[in-house]
This record gives structure tokens, C-alpha cells and sequence, in this order.
């Protein structure tokens, strides 16, 4: 019985270590490929990481057949619908946090526009008034009509767009830095593709006074991506400066509420345009983040989300609703 023992024990032994070495071994190689991945796709990681939180909270990623093109979108939550339209170069990522916070008391949809995120890449001009088209057969197909909006910039002016084109698709509406009326600048489509440490400086420069440390990981991955998708930023430029989709005089036509919200620091979309929208949008009132510029919704979110949740929710526009008033040392309510 002991020479039995001695040799079963001289037989696993060496079985135990070499599965020992092999779980080390395995390990060390999922630690390399994480790294790895890390090092040359952060920007992806960061995804993974923003669907995996989104996912957590019971929201889900999906693809609809909107027309000819495949549109990917998130949604979840319970409530009556809220959508989140992102910017040029965005995708619906972008409103991980907002996503989450609100989808107790909306159901909400965040959709990629057409030539970004998991959306179809068409071949086509990527006009505001294609995009705002492909929303509206969107909402219209999740019977989520009419429904509230968020937005930003270029998602901010596809926004406006619809409730101009089609006023009984929306109901209120929180519009950020968007674009839409012409204005006087100096900026051009190369602005927009940065393609090397400067122009990284000068482009973040002019979305945000804020200064932010990127790792060169991370900022490298930026260049790659602009450059995978500089087609697309020129197409929508040229469609641009045709100026067949400005608002100049159609904001009139708007009367569901709209809160605007800028950065007083704006450097992309002057503040002086967003006074102008207010002006002539009929039914209107405007936060301004004061120490943000382009990205203020995002930047300002923290003290900006309670005036936008009582906005949706009030029965009808708060009490102050289109005055000017301070309320703390970040925020002014115009």
C-alpha cells in the first residue's frame, strides 16, 4: 500500500504542475492581449466598456431596417419615449451616463446616424434633411412618435430639422450647441481632421476651454478613426455650405418647447447664435454652461440634468420658464 501511495504521488504530481504552468501561462497570455489591446485600440476598450455598463443597466444595442439602411440604436427603460441624437463623428455611445440616469423614467433610444457608429456607411451626400428623414421612419417604426429629444451640435440641427419639417413628431426638445443658422467663422473641413499632435491640440482646443490629458494611446486611436471616416466629414461638409438645409427664418415654424443649452466658452458655435435661435424659436428658454464651451451638455451634465428631467416631466413648462436667473456659480438660466 505505501509503494502504491509513493507512486501516485510521483504520478500526479508533475500532472499538477505542468496544469499549473499552463493556467499561469494562460493567463499571462489574456493580460498580454488585454494590454495589447489597450495599448492600440483604447478608444474600442472604452466602448466594450460603455456597452458592458449599458448592458448592466438593461439596455440593449439593436439593428432596424430603416429604408435601404441598416440602423443600429440602443434602447431601454420604461416611460414614455426620449431619444438622444449625437453630433458629427459621434455615435450613441456618447450618452452612456445620460442613458442611464434617465431610462428609470423614459424609455429611451439613442440612435447612430447614418455614416457613424454601427450605422450603414451609404454612399450618399449625408445632408441634414436625409438624416432627419432616416430618424423620423426610425421613431416612427418603434411608434415611439411623438417623442422628447436631447441632442448636440449636428445632432442638435437633424433635431430642429424634424420638428421644422414634421411638428407633430416631437414633443419637447433639449438641443445643445447645435448648428443650423449661418453665422460668420474660419473654420473649414480640415479643422475637423486633425492628423497630427497640433492639430489633435487645436481641435480639442476648439471644442472645449477645458483642458483634458490624453494619453497618446488614446489620441493616436482618435487620428486613426478621423481618418478612417474623413470621406464621410467632407460629405457632410460639402452638404453644408450648399446651405439648402440652413433654419434662417423656418425656426418660427417650431412650437414645441425647446431648453437650448450652450457653453459661454463656445469657440465652434458661437453663444451669439445661440441667443439668435432663442430669439426666434417661438417657445424657448437657454442654460449656459459657463465654463465649457462646445461640449457643455456632457461637461456640465451633473448640474444641467435637473432642469432637464423637469422640463420633460412638468406638466407644462416650469414657472420661469424663458427668464434669467442664477443658480450657482456654473449655471446661468437665460
Amino acid at each position: 500500500m505505501p509503494v502504491f501511495s509513493d507512486a501516485a504521488q510521483t504520478f500526479v504530481a508533475p500532472t499538477s504542475a505542468r496544469r499549473g504552468r499552463k493556467f499561469v501561462l494562460t493567463l499571462l497570455l489574456l493580460l498580454l492581449t488585454f494590454a495589447a489591446y489597450a495599448w492600440f485600440r483604447p478608444l474600442s476598450l472604452m466602448s466594450d466598456v460603455g456597452r458592458l455598463a449599458l448592458w448592466l443597466g438593461g439596455i440593449h444595442g439593436h439593428y432596424a431596417q430603416v429604408g435601404p439602411y441598416r440602423v443600429h440604436y440602443y434602447e431601454g427603460g420604461e416611460g414614455p419615449p426620449l431619444v438622444f441624437v449625437h453630433g458629427l463623428g459621434g455615435e450613441s455611445l456618447n450618452w452612456v451616463l445620460p442613458m442611464l440616469q434617465m431610462s428609470g423614467r423614459f424609455h429611451i433610444y439613442a440612435v447612430d446616424l447614418l455614416g457613424h457608429g454601427q450605422s450603414d456607411t451609404p454612399d450618399i451626400a449625408y445632408t441634414i434633411t436625409q438624416q432627419s428623414e432616416m430618424l423620423r421612419q426610425f421613431l416612427e417604426q418603434r411608434d415611439a412618435l411623438p417623442a422628447d429629444i436631447v441632442s448636440i451640435s449636428m445632432g442638435g440641427w437633424v433635431s430642429l430639422k424634424l420638428a421644422s419639417d414634421h411638428p407633430e413628431a416631437v414633443n419637447r426638445m433639449v438641443v445643445a450647441d447645435p448648428a443650423g443658422l449661418k453665422f460668420k467663422t474660419n473654420l473649414t473641413v480640415k479643422d475637423f481632421l486633425p492628423s497630427s499632435r497640433k492639430e489633435f491640440d487645436a481641435f480639442m482646443n476648439m471644442l472645449t476651454p477645458r483642458q483634458y490629458y490624453v494619453p497618446y494611446p488614446v489620441r493616436r486611436d482618435f487620428l486613426r478613426k478621423i481618418a478612417e471616416h474623413e470621406w464621410i466629414t467632407r460629405r457632410i461638409f460639402k452638404s453644408f455650405l450648399t446651405y439648402q438645409d440652413v433654419l434662417d427664418g423656418r425656426l418660427k415654424e417650431i412650437h414645441a418647447p425647446v431648453l437650448l443649452i450652450w457653453g459661454k466658452e463656445e469657440n465652434l458655435i458661437p453663444l451669439s447664435v445661440g441667443e439668435e435661435m432663442k430669439h426666434q424659436l417661438p417657445n424657448s428658454a437657454m442654460l449656459v454652461c459657463a465654463d465649457s464651451g462646445h461640449l457643455a451638455l456632457f461637461e456640465c451634465w451633473n448640474q444641467v440634468k435637473p432642469s432637464i428631467t423637469e422640463f420633460f416631466v412638468a406638466p407644462q413648462p416650469p414657472v420661469a420658464y424663458g427668464h434669467e436667473v442664477e443658480t450657482n456659480e456654473h449655471l446661468t438660466t437665460r
